[in-house]
């Protein structure tokens, strides 16, 4: 300390070249403080820590420097980039002047400077990241209707459990899962529920920040149990998983307004226009392995008696029970679309033909079976099922025609059904 203190001059002159002239810029005290006045103020914290006069002001002075940094946003490479334009001025300025006699000692004043505020830097990001986290929790879970935020939240978990490792200090195996295929939002992801979303710029931009963040989760592992650990190289990466993840929330925000969009109001059910999207994909899959998938057709039967008997809020009590009846019985990677009125598609996926029959046919037993009580009434009501096997040959083109010309034959089928007396399957 004894040696630092003859070049504190020097160190005030190479702070003073680096500080922000904030004369001309007009401030309120009573304001929020603007980032160039937290600059501003930085600067004289940081120029505090490096003229401290003693062991116990360096401890006080970096934990106010660094406290008031990660407060007010302020990045650590920001930090660590004034501490090496400092150094390399100061050595500079020692050089020209031919004095060489305290060259390392200086070296070694600012590496112990720089160690100091990594570690301790680290330790207060993390923790802070941990609240911010578990904030977000708290915000999701008074949340009304999720959606996909219930998916966000299992990310949020993930990061919580990388932060906790690392702060853990043992660098064993017990880190969260690094293959974003695996880990609870990549099976989300991965899983045919989100087929539907797959053509969306968002989905895509989704994968690719999964991706992204699963691969820098994975540096922070390697990085961790190489036992060369420093500590900023852990702030860099963290602060770009932490971006990462603050991404992934908005393009989550994003794909929620189109399930909002892509969702029928009153059934849940997806709706028509996606279905050409979901039928184009499937098409090609088929052109692709050769592998057959299905179709199903169904309408209510006498609808239009039970809107004009009872009126048409109990006609909608009856669709949102048929839709029930779907997703009780059908498989979760089938596809169920309210295509109009009183009429629901189904895509069935590697379904042949025979399989789609029997599966029409449960849903006819089922809907048969059932009752849908309103106060004093109860209704029962059955539907009629038309069922199509696509084997798409690989020469033929696929285009809106191509899923047109499906679309009026399994609508064919369902009016045979209709034909030969309803409550059937063809």
């Amino acid at each position: 300390m004894q040696v630092i203190r003859k070049y504190f001059e020097k160190i005030r002159e190479c702070v003073r070249d680096f500080s922000i002239n904030l004369e001309s810029l007009q401030f309120n005290p009573s304001s929020d403080i603007l980032y160039s006045h937290a600059i501003s103020e930085h600067k004289r914290l940081f120029l505090n820590l490096l003229l401290s006069d003693s062991q116990e002001e360096v401890q006080e002075n970096t934990k106010a420097l660094v406290y008031y940094t990660i407060e007010h946003d302020i990045s650590y490479l920001f930090l660590y980039s004034e501490l090496i334009a400092v150094v390399r001025k100061l050595l500079g300025s020692l050089i020209e002047e031919n004095d060489f006699e305290h060259i390392d000692a200086i070296n070694r004043f600012f590496m112990e400077h720089e160690n100091r505020i990594a570690v301790l830097y680290l330790k207060i990001f993390l923790n802070q990241l941990t609240m911010k986290n578990k904030l977000r929790l708290s915000h999701i879970a008074i949340m009304q209707d999720k959606k996909f935020m219930v998916h966000y939240e299992s990310h949020i978990v993930w990061i919580l459990n990388l932060i906790a490792y690392i702060q853990k200090d043992e660098f064993d195996d017990g880190y969260p899962e690094l293959n974003p295929t695996l880990c609870e939002f990549g099976k989300w992801m991965h899983s045919a529920g989100t087929s539907y979303l797959l053509s969306t710029s968002h989905f895509k931009v989704l994968e690719k920040l999964h991706v992204n963040l699963h691969d820098l989760a994975a540096n922070v592992i390697n990085y961790c149990k190489s036992g060369e650990l420093r500590p900023a190289t852990l702030i860099h990466l963290m602060h770009r998983i932490d971006y990462y993840s603050l991404e992934i929330g908005n393009e989550i925000a994003f794909l929620n307004e189109i399930e909002e969009s892509a969702k029928d109001p009153l059934t849940h059910l997806l709706t028509r226009r996606l279905f050409n999207k979901i039928m184009l994909n499937k098409l090609d899959i088929a052109k692709a392995t050769g592998r057959e998938f299905s179709l199903m057709m169904c309408d209510l039967d006498y609808f239009k008696l039970v809107n004009d008997t009872y009126g048409h809020a109990v006609g909608d009590i009856v669709l949102k029970h048929f839709s029930s009846v779907l997703e009780d019985t059908l498989r979760k990677s089938d596809y169920i679309f309210r295509f109009g009125g009183e009429e629901f598609m189904i895509l069935l996926p590697m379904t042949d033909k025979k399989e789609a029959m029997i599966l029409a046919q449960k849903v006819c037993d089922a809907t048969a079976k059932g009752e849908v009580k309103v106060e004093d009434i109860t209704i029962s009501y059955t539907v009629s099922i038309g069922t199509l096997g696509v084997m798409i040959d690989k020469t033929v083109e696929i285009n809106q025609e191509t899923i047109d010309t499906y679309i009026t034959q399994v609508d064919e089928k369902l009016y045979f059904a209709k034909a030969q007396g309803r409550n059937r399957v063809e």
